[in-house]
């Protein structure tokens, strides 16, 4: 799988694998998905080429620390705001790391 960097990333599209560092957490905040309240953060994402602001649900919200490393496959790349934006899915496959 070829890793995608900031700098490539392009709105409305899969990507299949990114990897940054964790440089920024927002407060954890709640969302009802279905009937059911969920964990959701927004995170900023740094790679070689740039940052990218990440939303995360679930245990992964409750799980994120600045300085952490995540890959991340299979995320949404969205536009709000004139900024683009990583969403994580059910469909998504997500790993923390504590090193680079």
């Amino acid at each position: 799988m070829t890793l995608t960097c900031v700098h490539d990333l392009q709105p409305k599209r899969y990507i299949h694998s990114f990897i940054g560092e964790i440089i920024r957490c927002y407060p954890l905040s709640m969302a009802l998905v279905g009937d059911e309240p969920m964990p959701v953060r927004h995170v900023v994402l740094s790679d070689c080429s740039g940052w990218i602001r990440v939303k995360l649900w679930g245990q992964d919200a409750l799980d994120a620390a600045r300085g952490q490393c995540i890959q991340i496959h299979n995320v949404w790349c969205y536009q709000k705001q004139g900024g683009l934006w990583l969403s994580v899915g059910r469909q998504s496959r997500l790993m923390f790391r504590t090193q680079p």
